[in-house]
């Protein structure tokens, strides 16, 4: 019985990869990678966890003047809580 395969694979155009045949890997942020000089400070006492509106992400911050990278688009969410306040990472 004849293989259909052969002939899809002859239509393909030359130079043609599918994806599971891709050699190049696709380049990746690091997990965890906030864009530099993006850090909240926290000003209140005990343990204050934030979720990020824009990307659903959990800031943790543990304990007064706690200090924590945070994803650029996660801004404007993290500056309408009263406790937090953005800093410079060297201030």
């Amino acid at each position: 019985m004849p293989c259909c395969g052969r002939k899809r694979a002859s239509l393909r155009p030359a130079g043609y990869a599918s994806p599971a045949m891709a050699t190049t890997p696709r380049p990746r942020a690091p997990i965890g990678a906030a864009p530099p000089g993006v850090v909240f400070e926290y000003r209140g006492g005990g343990v204050l966890t934030v979720i990020g509106q824009a990307t659903g992400r959990q800031y943790r911050f543990v304990g007064h003047g706690a200090r924590v990278a945070i994803d650029l688009r996660d801004r404007t969410s993290l500056t309408a809580v009263p406790a937090l306040r953005e800093v410079t990472p060297h201030q």
